[in-house]
């Protein structure tokens, strides 16, 4: 059983963005093997009108200038309150995503937005040409932890990320060769238990608001039969995924990172 336990209070807390994502089955059509949505175009007209009180500002992107078919699962349109604020709701064929930013998160508000939209999903997706299935939930935060370029990148990454990653001795040994990488891009995937799915951590070194920093991803994926079918199911699914996003972070910054997204301000690096 998954217990609640508190958020972490962070005056300065790195985060970019968090986003919630939710794919329902597809069409496939025998002749040319395209997917298709038969619920679009009127899947996301139903959509605004449910939202559009609180998310007024629709816009369409530029992928909305190609066929659907063409981009099954890709996002077409926004809808937010008003140019450049978030939270907002993003839709196209067989997908629906809530993405939300630093500035007026917490998990409460962005977990009551889901369960609206998953509400509406359910409520709103025309039935009689396809079932509803959804094949695929997700939920991501990126974060942006500061890296002081006078510390080398692995030894920044053993100790303050608490992990230990490396080229061969050997060959870190030849006079040819700088010990210490100038970038870092690192993948891991793991299966979990609870929800059923698995953990991506993505790590990569770059630069968030012209500082240099580690991005972070943590992101839990559960595909076809692991993903819920029912506002129930998917709430319990957002709980336990979550945890597992927020454990994760937490063990990455245990320690001197965390103390230091405490503090209102950064003074100096750990």
């Amino acid at each position: 059983m998954i217990e609640s336990i508190a958020e972490p209070l962070l005056v300065t807390p790195p985060l970019i963005e968090t986003i919630f994502e939710l794919r329902w089955e597809l069409l496939q059509d025998s002749r040319t093997q395209r997917y298709r949505d038969p619920a679009y175009p009127m899947m996301y007209g139903r959509i605004y009108e449910r939202f559009k009180d609180a998310l007024p500002l629709f816009e369409d992107l530029p992928s909305s200038q190609t066929h659907p078919e063409v981009s099954p699962y890709v996002v077409r349109h926004w809808m937010r309150k008003g140019k450049d604020l978030y939270p907002l709701i993003q839709v196209g064929p067989g997908i629906i995503t809530v993405n939300m930013t630093k500035d007026g998160y917490s998990w409460n508000s962005l977990v009551s937005l889901i369960q609206e939209v998953v509400e509406a999903v359910l409520d709103l997706y025309p039935q009689g040409t396809l079932p509803l299935k959804f094949v695929k939930s997700e939920l991501r935060y990126l974060n942006a932890i500061p890296f002081y370029s006078q510390e080398g990148i692995i030894s920044f990454l053993k100790e303050q990320l608490h992990m230990d990653v490396g080229a061969p001795k050997a060959l870190l040994a030849r006079d040819w060769i700088y010990p210490d990488p100038v970038a870092l891009s690192l993948k891991l995937g793991y299966g979990l238990r609870q929800p059923l799915g698995h953990l991506v951590l993505a790590l990569d070194l770059g630069e968030f608001q012209q500082t240099p920093a580690y991005l972070l991803q943590t992101i839990v994926q559960s595909f076809k039969n692991e993903v819920g079918q029912d506002e129930k199911k998917l709430s319990q699914w957002l709980r336990e995924a979550h945890l597992v996003c927020k454990e994760s972070f937490q063990a990455f910054c245990e320690g001197q990172l965390m103390e230091l997204f405490r503090q209102e301000l950064v003074l100096s690096p750990p």
